[in-house]
């Protein structure tokens, strides 16, 4: 239940940052593709993390490594990579371990 408020909390907060990067400067947007390690084993874990990804506004999953162990995923708006990387492990990774070990 924490997880799907999280998730909600941030569907909804990442709405309004993409309203406010598309509504400003182009200048300002830098999109990026970062591969983010996977700790997840599990397939159907690595799935919704994948979705759950790709739920958020303004990131998107486009890949799976063929050996399982790294996400590719595309950023809207990426100035620290490895915070991306850290916040979505933090955010929905770390929990889903624990529901789908």
């Amino acid at each position: 239940l924490r997880l799907l408020l999280r998730l909600l909390g941030d569907i909804v907060v990442a709405n309004l940052q993409v309203a406010a990067l598309i509504l400003g400067p182009e200048a300002r947007l830098r999109p990026r593709f970062i591969w983010v390690p996977l700790a997840l084993r599990n397939r159907y874990a690595i799935s919704t993390f994948a979705a759950m990804i790709t739920l958020t506004p303004g990131t998107l999953s486009a890949d799976l490594s063929p050996d399982g162990r790294w996400l590719l995923v595309h950023a809207l708006d990426v100035e620290d990579e490895q915070a991306v990387v850290e916040s979505l492990k933090r955010r929905y990774e770390s929990p889903l371990s624990e529901i789908l070990p």
